[in-house]
């Protein structure tokens, strides 16, 4: 679901600022009516930029710091305004002061602190909001927000490893393309010249890689503009919604690179699952929470009917067996949680599990990226050399050929 942003009155008010979450704006704009509002004006999807475009500025509010500020302060039963005032005089950035204190005022105009988390958009993860409002409605939100602050470190922790992880492999790529680039461009046409200076005719094999780079010289924007317009007609015909869906289907299918966007999303997911139950949010919508965390859209179609199986008495483990993308041993160890009574635990145990598993196959998929790099500029440095080898005993049998003095 998205988040629309409208402002709407009341018969008799003034108007303000409103959220809805629905799949679509009619919708949205349908459960706006209901309530008796009126819109003035409709922003869109809430956190989403009209202007368009590729922005390098970096965000000045970082959440995550703001969550881990708010934790300890939470656990230490102070109440959550005055956590926020607290916050709000240690920060350094004024946009971050600036940020905590509009929180503040939201409390003090009544709202519920997830309707603030919903109000800035984009800015908050999407199960922010979801998880604090099941925090407040079930009384344990220190407990909610701290396992927030750690499910935002672990997964900052393995963004952070993936960047650091690519800077090598990436390094060489860049390396390796600039390499290719000088022997087509400056190398092979140098060395061409000396058979056009002779008057002769190009081997065959020097023939094709200088006509390679002559081609790639003047049509290598077309090749990006091809893919562009490739999208932009599959996007017109299927529509963004089924276009979306069918690149993503694509993705997960590719070999090594697939299975691991699939075992983070399910990551997240049972993440999800697990700090919801251990706070004693009610299983239907503890899994329609956790069903929209999930980004990919063939993924997420594969949870859709697991709060249809739950209201027709069967368990989370028999609603989730079957499931072609959960990993494989998750259901019997969640049959055991569930016989014990530990269901939130054994999740959490079950996506540490997983998300070391997956880490370990990142640092072995870049660690496999590096030699096939290599070995592509070796393969291209050998397409070359030899190339000028037989041009070179082409020249040297033109000259031995040649009169003698």
């Amino acid at each position: 679901m998205a988040l629309y942003k409208y402002l709407a009155s009341s018969p008799g008010e003034a108007p303000r600022e409103i959220l809805i979450e629905a799949d679509t704006e009619k919708e949205s704009l349908d459960k706006l009516r209901r309530r008796g509002m009126i819109p003035v004006r409709s922003f869109g999807e809430a956190g989403e930029k009209r202007g368009g475009g590729f922005s390098l500025t970096r965000k000045k509010i970082d959440v995550f710091d703001f969550t881990r500020q708010l934790s300890p302060l939470l656990n230490a039963y102070i109440p959550l305004e005055r956590a926020l005032s607290i916050i709000a005089e240690g920060a350094v950035e004024p946009d971050q002061r600036e940020f905590v204190n509009s929180m503040r005022q939201g409390l003090h105009e009544g709202k519920k602190f997830s309707e603030l988390v919903r109000s800035h958009g984009s800015l908050f993860p999407t199960y922010y909001a979801n998880l604090i409002e099941s925090g407040e409605e079930t009384g344990c939100l220190p407990e909610v927000v701290n396992e927030l602050h750690k499910f935002m470190g672990e997964s900052k922790e393995l963004k952070d490893f993936i960047v650091s992880s690519s800077v090598y492999p990436l390094s060489i790529l860049v390396i390796v393309l600039g390499v290719t680039v000088l022997l087509f461009t400056v190398f092979v046409p140098k060395f061409a010249k000396i058979f056009y200076d002779m008057g002769r005719e190009l081997p065959g094999a020097m023939s094709a890689l200088v006509a390679f780079g002559d081609f790639a010289k003047w049509a290598w924007w077309m090749i990006p503009l091809a893919l562009y317009l490739a999208y932009v007609v599959s996007k017109h015909i299927c529509g963004e919604a089924e276009m979306k869906r069918k690149i993503s289907g694509f993705i997960i299918k590719l070999p090594l690179l697939g299975g691991i966007l699939v075992d983070l999303e399910m990551c997240k997911y049972l993440r999800t699952l697990a700090i919801l139950i251990a706070n004693h949010v009610e299983i239907i919508r503890t899994v329609k929470i956790a069903g929209r965390i999930i980004s990919n859209p063939v993924v997420s179609a594969e949870f859709d009917g697991i709060d249809r199986k739950l209201k027709g008495g069967e368990k989370l483990s028999a609603a989730l067996s079957g499931n072609q993308y959960i990993p494989a041993g998750t259901v019997p160890m969640l049959r055991v949680g569930e016989e014990s009574g530990t269901v939130g635990e054994m999740l959490g145990n079950i996506s540490g599990n997983l998300e070391a598993d997956t880490r370990l196959r990142i640092k072995r998929l870049l660690s496999l990226f590096e030699p096939a790099v290599i070995v592509f500029l070796a393969v291209i440095v050998l397409v070359v050399v030899v190339a000028i080898f037989v041009a070179m005993m082409e020249i040297n049998s033109i000259s031995q050929g040649g009169p003698k003095i």
